[in-house]
């Protein structure tokens, strides 16, 4: 590898951004491909809901950045001797050492060439990304499949990159062009392999903040019609593009990033366990929902009649939503509401409001 460059963020009084070049050769080898769609843990905590420390986020973290190198290396070799790369197409790669063994590993993006730029880049600072691999320190070559599924896919050329304990954590960001959609998949080793670290789809951004993911859900759900008999969930009369972010907590036993756990309870519990008094935001609200994470978030749905967008006579409903946190001086506070709802499992759409079904 002829060149690297990490950006290394460091949060402390003052924000800083440093940069760090290094240099380093793999061994020029060719390795097996295997082809593998990289299997999306979809376990969840069975664990009932309580009221528990914020122990659960990681509090020993480095929080970086990786930029990709745009010139050939051995990785970008190995797959180029495995893989038909034509003319319009270059390679790029992001080189990593996720086990944190000194031993690095390196994701390989096929993207288009840009010759206005001359340059694999756009006038944004993204690539146009068709394919992506992993080869790993033996020189072993997989095709992530679950990537670009639906489309070329832009990606950021810096991409965040946070290690904690034994393990990093490569955020592989981006926009699908086809859907329109931001994109992410978080990858890392497990058992010798690279390994999905999240219980997600990829769509939607991920971002590691302060200690555990944040995925902004993506959807249209600021205004909903009824749509002749369907439950309001099932409905396709929606407008309004939200973005509804849900937090996620490290399994480091298994290396994999989890949505908290999650439960619907009565406005008169919401009052009693945080001791405020939600009369002001649900003045005007024709339906609300209170769903308590076990991070000590609670999170209020509020659905407003209103006149329809489809059906000129049909039944319409805004919705808005607040998150109030826990603070360590016990008391409750919440940012201004954002547009959209939330949902109890955002994932297989269970436990949905009972007004909505």
């Amino acid at each position: 590898m002829k060149k690297r460059n990490i950006r290394i963020l460091f949060f402390c009084t003052i924000m800083g951004i440093y940069l760090c070049s290094c240099g380093k050769n793999t061994e020029d080898v060719k390795g097996e491909v295997k082809e593998d769609s990289v299997e999306i843990s979809t376990e969840t905590e069975d664990a009932e809901v309580e009221i528990i420390p914020e122990g659960e986020k990681s509090t020993d973290y480095i929080d970086d950045v990786v930029t990709a190198d745009l010139n050939p290396n051995d990785y970008t070799h190995i797959v180029s001797m495995a893989n038909d790369i034509t003319g319009e197409y270059t390679l790029v790669s992001y080189v990593v050492d996720l086990d944190n063994d000194g031993t690095d590993e390196a994701f390989v993006l096929e993207v288009y060439w840009n010759e206005t730029n001359n340059s694999p880049l756009t006038e944004d600072s993204t690539f146009e990304a068709t394919r992506l691999w992993f080869v790993d320190e033996k020189g072993d070559v997989t095709n992530l499949t679950d990537f670009a599924k639906d489309g070329t896919v832009s990606v950021h050329e810096t991409l965040q990159l946070v290690t904690i304990g034994d393990n990093s954590y490569l955020f592989l960001s981006g926009t699908g062009q086809m859907a329109a959609y931001d994109q992410a998949i978080i990858y890392t080793v497990k058992n010798n392999a690279i390994h999905n670290a999240s219980d997600l789809p990829c769509y939607g951004s991920k971002i590691f903040v302060d200690g555990e993911v944040i995925w902004y859900h993506e959807m249209y759900g600021m205004q909903i019609d009824r749509e002749d008999d369907l439950p309001l969930i099932e409905s396709s009369l929606t407008t309004g593009h939200c973005y509804i972010p849900y937090r996620l907590y490290l399994d480091d036993s298994d290396k994999t990033f989890k949505l908290y756990g999650a439960k619907e309870i009565s406005l008169e519990e919401a009052e009693e366990l945080t001791d405020l008094d939600f009369s002001d935001i649900l003045s005007e609200a024709t339906e609300y929902e209170f769903i308590l994470r076990d991070n000590n978030q609670l999170d209020v749905n509020i659905a407003t009649a209103c006149e329809p967008s489809f059906n000129d006579d049909g039944e319409s409903y805004d919705f808005i939503c607040y998150s109030y946190f826990l603070q360590n001086n016990g008391i409750w506070e919440s940012d201004d509401y954002i547009d959209g709802y939330f949902l109890i499992d955002p994932i297989n759409y269970t436990n949905v409001w009972e007004f909505m079904n």
